[in-house]
């Protein structure tokens, strides 16, 4: 399955991961890209991000 990167789009915004049940870090963090998380890029709740260090 593809993963994405994501970030919440606001430093207040609390957007939690449906597998491991915590909050995504305002630096972002690497989830797989399911219906949730389109919903959530497409609802403005998360961006799409460039991994730390660049392309993998």
């Amino acid at each position: 399955m593809d993963t994405l990167h994501v970030a919440p789009s606001s430093p207040d915004l609390k957007v939690v991961d449906p597998e491991t049940y915590l909050p995504i870090p305002p630096e972002g963090a690497e989830v797989q890209k399911t219906t949730y998380w389109m919903r959530r890029l497409r609802s403005g709740d998360v961006v799409e991000i460039e991994p730390l260090g660049g392309e993998e």
